[in-house]
C-alpha cells in the first residue's frame, strides 16, 4: 500500500509539472479558459464579504438594544400585514410604566421619551442632538456605561430636577479638551441643564450616532416637550427569563389597559432577537440569489474549461499515442489532463479571490455598508475552484486516457 501511495505521488507531481508546461506554452488559451472562472468566484466573493460585513455591523449595532432587554411600544418595530390594524392603538403612559414596576420577572423598567433639539454652551451649538426623557433605572435596562460622574439619581428621575447626563460626542463638540464638562449648565434651547454625568462611547447604530445624546429627568422631559408624544417603556428581564417575563408584561398590561380576553392586544413587546430573526430571513433570501447568480457563472466557466480541455485532449492525441507507446498509464494520463484542468480553474479562481478582497475592501471604504473577508473564505474560493475544475475536467481527462495508443499515434 505505502508503494501504491509513493507512486501516485510521483505521478501526480510528474503529472503537475507536464501540466504547467501545458499551461505556459498555451498562455492566451489558458488566460481565456480562468476569465469565467475568475469572474464566477469573484461575483461569490464581494456578495460573500457584502453579506458577512452587513451581518457583522448589524449584529454590533443591534447588541446596543441588549440581549435581556424588551421595549414595549404602542407598534411592533417591524409591521407585516396591515398598518391599519395598529394605527389606531392608544400611546404608552405613565400608567403603563407605574404598571410593570414590581413584576417578578423584571430586573428594571423604565419610560423612555424623545425629542430632537439643539444643544448650546457658551458660544459652541449642536443640532438635531436626541434628547432622552426617562427615570434612573434606565441604566439598568441599557448597555449605558459612565465614564464620568453619575447617573440620575432615584429622586431626581421622578421629579422636574433640570439635571443632565451627556454623550461623548456632546462633550467633545461642546467643550475643550481641558474643561470638564461636569458642572457645567448647557441649554436645551432656552431651559438650562446641569451636566452630572458622561457617558462612555458608543458608536453608531442603523446610521445614527448614539453619542450624540442628552438624557433628563422623564418629568422635566415632559415639562419642556410634552408627554403626548409616543411613549416607550424600556424592561430589563431577570438572567434567564425573558419568556417568562415577556409573558408576565402582557398579562400585566392587558390587566392595567382592561382588555377582554377577545381583543388583541394595543401594545407590542419588541426584543432584539425578533430583529436578528428578520435581519437573517431577509439576508438568506437575498444571499440565496446572489450564491445561485455567482453560481451559474461558474457554471459557464466550467463548461468553457471542460471545451477547451477537449481541444487540447484533440491537439495532443499524437503526444498521448507516443507517451502510451513508451509505457504511460492511463492513469497517468488520466492524472495529467486533471490536474492541468484543476490548475487552471486554481488560477481563475486566484484571480477571481483577489478581484474580490479588492472589491470587498473598496465597498468597505467608501460605503456606509460594511464588507470583509475571512482568511478561511479565500482559501475556500480556491480549493472549490479547483473541485470546479477536477468535476469538468474529469469527461476529457477521461477521453485522454480512453485513446487507444495505435489509433493516436496515427493521427494527423
Amino acid at each position: 500500500m505505502i508503494r501504491g501511495v509513493r507512486r501516485f505521488g510521483v505521478e501526480a507531481a510528474a503529472a503537475t509539472v507536464t501540466a504547467l508546461r501545458g499551461i505556459v506554452a498555451n498562455r492566451m488559451r489558458a488566460f481565456l479558459s480562468t476569465i469565467g472562472i475568475a469572474i464566477g468566484v469573484a461575483t461569490l466573493m464581494t456578495i460573500y464579504g457584502l453579506v458577512t460585513g452587513l451581518t457583522t455591523q448589524f449584529t454590533s449595532q443591534i447588541a446596543a438594544l441588549g440581549s435581556n432587554t424588551m421595549y414595549v411600544t404602542s407598534r411592533p418595530w417591524v409591521i407585516r400585514g396591515d398598518w391599519w390594524e395598529y394605527r389606531n392603538r392608544p400611546p404608552i403612559t405613565r400608567a403603563d410604566v407605574a404598571a410593570l414596576h414590581g413584576a417578578s420577572y423584571l430586573a428594571a423598567v423604565a419610560p423612555l421619551a424623545t425629542a430632537a433639539a439643539a444643544v448650546s454652551y457658551r458660544s459652541e451649538e449642536i443640532g438635531a442632538v436626541q434628547v432622552q426623557g426617562t427615570t434612573s433605572e434606565y441604566l439598568d435596562t441599557s448597555t449605558l456605561k459612565l465614564d464620568r460622574g453619575r447617573f440620575l439619581s432615584a429622586v431626581e428621575g421622578a421629579s422636574s430636577n433640570q439635571v443632565a447626563v451627556v454623550g461623548s460626542e456632546v462633550v467633545e463638540r461642546l467643550f475643550s479638551d481641558r474643561e470638564s464638562p461636569l458642572g457645567a449648565r448647557i441649554l436645551l434651547g432656552p431651559y438650562r441643564f446641569t451636566v452630572i454625568g458622561v457617558l462612555k462611547p458608543q458608536g453608531k447604530a442603523f446610521g445614527r450616532s448614539l453619542d450624540s445624546v442628552v438624557i433628563i429627568p422623564i418629568e422635566a422631559f415632559g415639562e419642556i416637550y410634552g408627554m403626548q408624544r409616543n411613549m416607550v417603556i424600556v424592561a430589563s428581564a431577570e438572567p434567564d427569563h425573558q419568556n417568562e417575563a415577556e409573558e408576565q408584561i402582557i398579562e400585566v398590561l392587558r390587566r392595567a389597559r382592561s382588555l377582554a380576553p377577545e381583543t388583541a392586544d394595543t401594545f407590542s413587546v419588541n426584543r432584539q432577537s425578533e430583529l436578528v430573526k428578520i435581519f437573517n430571513e431577509e439576508t438568506s433570501a437575498l444571499f440565496g440569489v446572489a450564491i445561485a447568480i455567482g453560481l451559474i457563472t461558474l457554471l459557464v466557466g466550467g463548461i468553457g474549461v471542460m471545451n477547451i480541455m477537449l481541444v487540447a485532449v484533440t491537439e495532443r492525441t499524437r503526444e498521448i499515442g507516443v507517451r502510451r507507446a513508451l509505457g504511460a498509464r492511463r492513469r497517468t494520463i488520466l492524472i495529467q489532463f486533471l490536474v492541468e484542468s484543476a490548475l487552471v480553474t486554481m488560477i481563475g479562481g486566484a484571480i477571481g479571490t483577489g478581484i474580490g478582497v479588492v472589491a470587498s475592501a473598496v465597498i468597505d471604504r467608501i460605503s456606509p455598508v460594511g464588507a470583509e473577508l475571512s482568511s478561511t473564505a479565500i482559501v475556500g474560493a480556491i480549493v472549490f475552484s479547483a473541485i470546479v475544475g477536477l468535476a469538468f475536467g474529469t469527461w476529457p481527462a477521461s477521453r485522454a486516457a480512453g485513446l487507444d495508443p495505435i489509433e493516436s499515434l496515427r493521427f494527423e
